[in-house]
């Protein structure tokens, strides 16, 4: 049996300290969610990074209140 090696890169994404800022400004915005009603069954926090030629878009969100995603893009480092 011939063992084969996978080599995989890896991207990795950051939030700036600005970016950080408005993110835990955004979620102490957000409702209370009842307990045992979020998480990985219920839901939880996301990130979306989108790569683009000239920056990376970046949104956040949270599965239960999808009107009240945020675009936490710096859109002065493009």
């Amino acid at each position: 049996m011939v063992q084969r090696t996978v080599k995989t890169k890896t991207m990795i994404f950051q939030l700036n300290e600005k970016q950080i800022k408005a993110y835990n400004k955004w979620k102490k915005k957000l409702p209370k969610v009842d307990e045992g009603r979020f998480g990985a069954a219920g839901g939880g926090y996301w990130f979306k990074f989108v790569p683009t030629g000239i920056g990376t878009v970046v949104l956040a969100g949270r599965d239960d209140i999808p009107e009240m995603d945020i675009n936490l893009t710096d859109y002065e480092s493009f």
